[in-house]
């Protein structure tokens, strides 16, 4: 199956609709890949460890929630508690992604439950992207056999296993040129936009992932090269060498990888205000919007 992506190049004007039908039926489809996930078992003090563990993990992935389930809700938030008492001060922000319920069916189950719950909505405005990366991976602890399917947010930095993959989607200016690469070491990049897979695996490198999706609304010299280096790559991972090494050139090396996501590049603001004479008919169009978000995404290996 053919990713939506792939099919840029046929007409950007085809893009926001084909992604929009793409993130209404996401759900629908799943994760033809993905395996059974299994919800966490919290019985004992080696367990509540780990799951401290889990939750210091996925510090850095904004839209992940924890559900500590038990048969009455008096068992899972004293539970809750336990784990509460094992973070560090610095730490107790964590506290406010786990939620503590009663099972839907307590004689189904007697332990105590827990599992991943993604947070699909309420995201924060200044983060806020018109690109969306959904992502899986059947290690991620479910309440059922169901996969979990997670979004990402800008700046999220999630720890995945060797199975886990990913889907890109996109809804905005009809007129925009979209941008979709994946970079391990710096030159070391993939045009996701050819890549062969819907359910597109994430890099095994030692190093992990970093997604970066730009949306332009002229073309981009940089990335316009970068796209022609790996035209003829159908999706694979190319050694373009130090010239082509993506984070550093489009995000900024000084700052890390992360620190300027919605990057706005200085010298393509426009101002878009121009003043306009008394009794002359205003010109909307009289000067090109420049402007270039760029949205990443770093995906690392699962300890």
């Amino acid at each position: 199956m053919t990713p939506p992506l792939a099919r840029a190049d046929a007409g950007a004007a085809r893009w926001p609709k084909t992604f929009a039908a793409m993130l209404f039926v996401l759900a629908a489809y799943g994760f033809a890949n993905a395996a059974t996930a299994r919800p966490l078992e919290l019985e004992s003090d080696a367990d509540i460890a780990i799951f401290v563990e889990k939750l210091r993990q996925f510090r850095d992935a904004s839209r992940v929630r924890w559900v500590i389930a038990a048969p009455n809700r008096e068992d899972a938030l004293a539970r809750l508690a336990q784990i509460v008492a094992r973070l560090e001060p610095s730490e107790r922000e964590l506290a406010a992604r786990v939620g503590a319920q009663a099972l839907d069916n307590p004689a189904a189950a007697r332990t105590v439950r827990a599992w991943m719950q993604p947070q699909l909505g309420g995201a924060d405005p200044a983060s806020a992207c018109s690109w969306q990366v959904w992502l899986t991976d059947p290690a991620f602890p479910g309440p059922t056999d169901e996969p979990i399917l997670t979004p990402l947010a800008p700046n999220d930095r999630v720890p995945v296993g060797p199975s886990a993959t990913f889907r890109i989607g996109h809804a905005g200016l009809l007129q925009s040129r979209l941008y979709a690469f994946g970079e391990t070491r710096a030159g070391a990049v993939r045009d996701l936009a050819t890549a062969p897979d819907a359910n597109i695996p994430v890099a095994t490198e030692s190093g992990g992932e970093t997604i970066i999706l730009a949306t332009a609304r002229e073309a981009t010299p940089f990335l316009d090269q970068l796209k022609t280096a790996l035209a003829e790559s159908q999706g694979r991972r190319l050694e373009l060498g130090p010239k082509y090494a993506l984070r550093e050139k489009l995000i900024g090396k000084s700052r890390g990888i992360g620190a300027n996501i919605q990057a706005i590049p200085q010298g393509m603001i426009v101002d878009l205000a121009t003043p306009v004479t008394a009794g002359e008919p205003a010109q909307a169009n009289s000067r090109p919007n420049k402007m270039l978000e760029t949205c990443a995404y770093v995906l690392t290996p699962a300890p």
